[in-house]
């Protein structure tokens, strides 16, 4: 199957591609996959990582837009040409935390109501020329995620999760995505404790993401914890259309 997959930053690129690449043990026969990056709404092709096999069993096309708010428009603008090109399931990838929930809920809280209605605000918006396109919220980033992950990378910095832990009065076997609304602000306060940075960039990405094995993706994804990183995953890995966010 062709798969296109939309996401709004440079984090979630790698992350889709990472997930990829350890799902099939680097296997560019089972995936195949090739990151384009959108500067200006200008095709900038991302030469690492990449596992470029238009051949592969399943092979997708992860695209970048750089833009919180382009997700939506860049899909109703590109879904007509992908049919064209043979893709068969589209999906968006956008965080919830941002101005468009802010008009929703006035109190900087997760409130799940809202998320849902955000979503099939967003999701009606979308000209879906009959095709098979799903969008999906991360709630309420991409950094609640890697909270949820954020143990491997701990470990591997040689601290103890516990110590973090204590130090950020934090309890990271948390459910994030209904308990912090603005996870970005703690994923940097883990990498502090660390003596790390985190801002978005590619070396941040690689960094944590090279902590992590296939068994720490399927862990969550069994969890019970962080919903919408399990129904991203089964989109990504072809399962019938979800209920969403």
């Amino acid at each position: 199957m062709k798969f296109a997959v939309y996401v709004e930053g440079q984090a979630e690129m790698y992350f889709v591609a990472d997930v990829l690449q350890k799902y099939s043990a680097y296997d560019r026969d089972i995936i195949g996959f090739k990151c384009i990056s959108l500067v200006a709404d200008v095709v900038k092709d991302v030469n690492y990582p990449e596992q470029d096999n238009i051949g592969a069993a399943n092979y997708y096309q992860i695209v970048n837009v750089n833009n919180d708010d382009k997700v939506i428009s860049k899909l109703n603008k590109d879904i007509p040409n992908l049919l064209k090109q043979g893709f068969q399931i589209v999906i968006g990838l956008k965080d919830v935390y941002g101005k468009a929930y802010e008009q929703l809920c006035k109190n900087a809280i997760v409130d799940r109501q809202k998320v849902e209605q955000l979503h099939d605000i967003q999701f009606k918006s979308i000209d879906t020329n009959n095709a098979d396109v799903r969008l999906h919220f991360a709630i309420m980033e991409y950094e609640a995620w890697m909270l949820a992950l954020i143990g491997a990378y701990i470990e591997k910095k040689g601290m103890a999760i516990e110590d973090v832990e204590k130090t950020l009065s934090i309890d990271l076997s948390q459910d994030f995505e209904n308990t912090v609304y603005h996870p970005t602000s703690k994923v940097k306060d883990v990498f502090e404790l660390l003596d790390e940075k985190y801002g978005k960039h590619q070396g941040d990405e690689f960094s944590f993401l090279s902590s992590l094995t296939k068994d720490d993706y399927e862990a969550l994804r069994t969890s019970g914890r962080c919903v919408s990183f399990s129904k991203f995953l089964d989109s990504l890995f072809g399962a019938p259309k979800p209920t969403l966010p």
